[in-house]
Protein backbone atom coordinates (compact mmCIF):
# COMPACT_ATOMS: atom_id res chain seq x y z
CA UNK A 1 0.00 0.00 0.00
CA UNK A 2 1.39 3.40 -0.91
CA UNK A 3 1.86 6.04 1.83
CA UNK A 4 -0.81 8.25 0.21
CA UNK A 5 -3.45 5.53 0.48
CA UNK A 6 -2.58 4.61 4.07
CA UNK A 7 -2.77 8.28 5.07
CA UNK A 8 -6.14 8.60 3.34
CA UNK A 9 -7.39 5.44 5.02
CA UNK A 10 -6.27 6.72 8.45
CA UNK A 11 -8.12 9.98 7.83
CA UNK A 12 -11.25 8.06 6.81
CA UNK A 13 -11.08 5.98 10.00
CA UNK A 14 -10.68 9.12 12.10
CA UNK A 15 -13.59 10.80 10.31
CA UNK A 16 -15.76 7.73 10.93
CA UNK A 17 -14.75 7.78 14.61
CA UNK A 18 -15.67 11.48 14.86
CA UNK A 19 -19.09 10.72 13.37
CA UNK A 20 -19.56 7.84 15.82
CA UNK A 21 -18.58 10.13 18.70
CA UNK A 22 -21.12 12.72 17.57
CA UNK A 23 -23.86 10.10 17.04
CA UNK A 24 -23.38 8.20 20.32
CA UNK A 25 -22.67 11.04 22.75
CA UNK A 26 -23.95 14.46 23.80
CA UNK A 27 -22.22 17.53 25.25
CA UNK A 28 -21.22 17.20 28.90
CA UNK A 29 -22.22 20.00 31.24
CA UNK A 30 -20.45 19.76 34.60
CA UNK A 31 -22.33 20.20 37.84
CA UNK A 32 -21.49 23.71 39.12
CA UNK A 33 -21.24 22.23 42.64
CA UNK A 34 -18.03 20.37 41.70
CA UNK A 35 -14.84 21.59 43.38
CA UNK A 36 -13.31 24.70 41.77
CA UNK A 37 -10.11 22.88 40.74
CA UNK A 38 -12.16 20.40 38.69
CA UNK A 39 -14.22 23.13 37.05
CA UNK A 40 -10.96 24.93 36.21
CA UNK A 41 -9.49 21.70 34.79
CA UNK A 42 -12.50 21.29 32.52
CA UNK A 43 -12.07 24.88 31.28
CA UNK A 44 -8.33 24.38 30.69
CA UNK A 45 -9.00 21.25 28.64
CA UNK A 46 -11.61 23.09 26.57
CA UNK A 47 -9.06 25.81 25.80
CA UNK A 48 -6.60 23.08 24.75
CA UNK A 49 -9.18 21.71 22.30
CA UNK A 50 -10.51 18.80 24.35
CA UNK A 51 -14.23 17.99 24.44
CA UNK A 52 -16.07 16.31 27.27
CA UNK A 53 -19.00 14.23 26.07
CA UNK A 54 -21.59 12.10 27.86
CA UNK A 55 -23.06 8.78 26.79
CA UNK A 56 -25.63 6.29 27.96
CA UNK A 57 -24.47 3.19 29.84
CA UNK A 58 -23.82 0.95 26.81
CA UNK A 59 -22.15 3.59 24.67
CA UNK A 60 -20.10 4.77 27.65
CA UNK A 61 -18.86 1.20 28.17
CA UNK A 62 -17.90 0.98 24.49
CA UNK A 63 -16.04 4.30 24.53
CA UNK A 64 -14.37 3.44 27.84
CA UNK A 65 -12.77 0.45 26.10
CA UNK A 66 -11.25 2.81 23.48
CA UNK A 67 -8.94 5.21 25.39
CA UNK A 68 -6.49 5.59 22.49
CA UNK A 69 -9.30 6.56 20.13
CA UNK A 70 -10.64 9.09 22.64
CA UNK A 71 -7.13 10.53 22.88
CA UNK A 72 -6.84 10.82 19.09
CA UNK A 73 -10.25 12.51 18.96
CA UNK A 74 -9.31 14.78 21.90
CA UNK A 75 -12.49 13.71 23.66
CA UNK A 76 -13.29 12.32 27.08
CA UNK A 77 -16.52 10.31 27.15
CA UNK A 78 -18.25 10.29 30.52
CA UNK A 79 -21.46 8.60 31.67
CA UNK A 80 -24.76 10.42 31.42
CA UNK A 81 -27.31 10.86 34.20
CA UNK A 82 -28.56 7.27 34.00
CA UNK A 83 -25.52 6.22 36.03
CA UNK A 84 -26.98 8.22 38.94
CA UNK A 85 -23.60 9.16 40.35
CA UNK A 86 -23.52 11.19 43.56
CA UNK A 87 -21.43 14.36 43.58
CA UNK A 88 -18.44 12.72 45.38
CA UNK A 89 -18.52 9.92 42.80
CA UNK A 90 -18.53 12.45 39.93
CA UNK A 91 -15.63 14.21 41.62
CA UNK A 92 -13.65 10.96 41.80
CA UNK A 93 -14.54 9.83 38.27
CA UNK A 94 -13.64 13.18 36.71
CA UNK A 95 -10.35 13.33 38.60
CA UNK A 96 -9.51 9.79 37.52
CA UNK A 97 -10.33 10.46 33.85
CA UNK A 98 -8.77 13.94 33.63
CA UNK A 99 -5.57 13.42 35.64
CA UNK A 100 -3.66 11.80 32.74
CA UNK A 101 -4.34 14.97 30.72
CA UNK A 102 -3.59 17.35 33.61
CA UNK A 103 -1.05 15.65 35.92
CA UNK A 104 -1.24 18.51 38.47
CA UNK A 105 -4.85 17.64 39.27
CA UNK A 106 -5.38 16.13 42.73
CA UNK A 107 -5.92 12.35 42.63
CA UNK A 108 -9.30 10.67 42.97
CA UNK A 109 -10.60 9.29 46.24
CA UNK A 110 -10.28 5.49 45.75
CA UNK A 111 -13.42 4.69 47.77
CA UNK A 112 -15.62 7.13 45.80
CA UNK A 113 -14.06 5.91 42.54
CA UNK A 114 -14.95 2.32 43.44
CA UNK A 115 -18.51 3.37 44.25
CA UNK A 116 -18.72 5.17 40.89
CA UNK A 117 -17.48 2.03 39.10
CA UNK A 118 -20.13 -0.05 40.87
CA UNK A 119 -22.88 2.38 39.83
CA UNK A 120 -21.62 2.30 36.23
CA UNK A 121 -21.77 -1.51 36.24
CA UNK A 122 -25.29 -1.40 37.71
CA UNK A 123 -26.40 1.05 35.03
CA UNK A 124 -25.52 -1.54 32.39
CA UNK A 125 -27.98 -4.06 33.83
CA UNK A 126 -31.41 -4.02 32.22
CA UNK A 127 -34.09 -2.24 34.24
CA UNK A 128 -36.23 -5.37 34.51
CA UNK A 129 -33.40 -7.07 36.38
CA UNK A 130 -33.81 -4.73 39.33
CA UNK A 131 -31.18 -3.84 41.91
CA UNK A 132 -29.25 -6.65 43.53
CA UNK A 133 -30.68 -9.45 41.38
CA UNK A 134 -28.22 -11.98 39.90
CA UNK A 135 -27.52 -12.10 36.19
CA UNK A 136 -27.30 -15.89 35.97
CA UNK A 137 -29.92 -18.57 36.47
CA UNK A 138 -31.77 -18.43 39.76
CA UNK A 139 -30.57 -20.81 42.46
CA UNK A 140 -32.82 -23.82 43.18
CA UNK A 141 -35.55 -23.22 45.72
CA UNK A 142 -35.09 -24.91 49.07
CA UNK A 143 -37.86 -27.29 50.13
CA UNK A 144 -39.17 -27.76 46.61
Amino acid sequence: MTPDRSHGRARAVLLTARLALWATTAPFRPDPRLPPDLLDAIRVLAVKGWRLRRAGPRNHAIWLAEPELQYRLRAVVLPDGRARLALPEWNALLRHRLQPLLPGLAPADPLALGQAAERLRSALAPEWLGPGRPLGPLPPRSGA
